[in-house]
């Protein structure tokens, strides 16, 4: 029983742990979805508090996403729908949020020049050139959109599982199904036709919004081809225990190439189907392991 019990503590310190790397707001919301899931009257009020908080430490779209993510894990939660339609509905909502709010002014997903000036001079402090920290703040200007897409959709998943982590009333944890991501067939034209697209700039003249909308698209595509790549890995080494320290240290050594292996793994499974392929071979051996038994 203490086991358990440390076992889930540690998944809480884990998921709460990234969701605040991820950044307040995100960590801010798993907790308001507690709160609003269990009693509401007292979970409204305290949320709200919350919501000030995340206000207060990172500005209107913060709280925004905030109460956004919360809501909508609630209610999921109170209406018994499934873990991966819920994942779903939070980072579409908070995308859309995202979306619409940097249409007035810079934030989660347009990243201005005026927002990075505060580090040129930890950039500085650290060695770094003028002219160098000038090319990194335009590259992160250029694909604002696509990283801060991707940064919202990541907490957004974050702070599910950070919700999920915790204790609901009476002790209950919803969400106990664990979701299979697999993405459709019919979105790997987003980054085929933003390949192309990059294909005739070199030999044609593209817009330059085309081009950059081509460019932000591709990096955010990474993300759930990523996912959806790591969901196959984790289900392969699960019957390869040895595989895991390999994929750590891969991790921490080669991460481009790991990330890059993990996204091409995503792309495939959208038509190669992995993961059915590895439960097959995994019902297989089983099979065979009963039959020698019988015998």
């Amino acid at each position: 029983m203490k086991t358990e019990t440390k076992a889930k503590r540690s998944k809480q310190l884990l998921w709460g742990g990234l969701s605040l790397i991820m950044g307040f707001p995100f960590l801010a919301a798993g907790v308001s979805a507690a709160l609003l899931n269990g009693r509401l009257g007292r979970g409204l009020s305290i949320t709200a508090l919350i919501v000030f908080v995340s206000w207060y430490l990172s500005g209107f779209q913060g709280a925004a996403i905030t109460a956004v993510c919360a809501a909508v894990i609630a209610i999921s939660a109170r209406s018994g729908y499934t873990m991966l339609k819920t994942l779903y509905l939070c980072s579409g909502t908070a995308l859309l949020t995202g979306g619409l709010l940097s249409l007035g002014f810079p934030g989660f997903m347009n990243i201005g020049e005026a927002e990075l000036s505060p580090l040129r001079e930890v950039y500085l402090s650290a060695g770094l050139t003028s002219n160098t920290i000038d090319s990194v703040f335009s590259l992160i200007t250029y694909y604002s959109p696509g990283i801060g897409a991707a940064h919202i959709v990541l907490g957004s998943i974050v702070s599910l599982l950070f919700f999920r982590s915790l204790p609901g009333e009476h002790g209950a944890m919803p969400f106990q199904e664990t979701p299979s991501f697999r993405m459709h067939w019919g979105f790997a034209w987003v980054p085929i036709i933003c390949l192309i697209t990059l294909v005739l700039s070199s030999t044609a003249d593209v817009p330059d919004a085309a081009l950059r909308t081509a460019k932000n698209l591709l990096v955010f595509s990474a993300l759930p081809y990523g996912i959806e790549g790591f969901q196959v890995t984790m289900k392969w080494i699960k019957g390869k225990p040895g595989m895991v320290f390999m994929l750590i240290m891969g991790t921490v050594f080669a991460p481009p190439f790991v990330l890059g292996g993990l996204i091409l793994l995503g792309i495939l499974d959208t038509w190669m189907d992995y993961r059915k392929k590895i439960d097959k071979k995994i019902e297989r051996i089983k099979n065979e392991g009963s039959s020698d038994q019988n015998s």
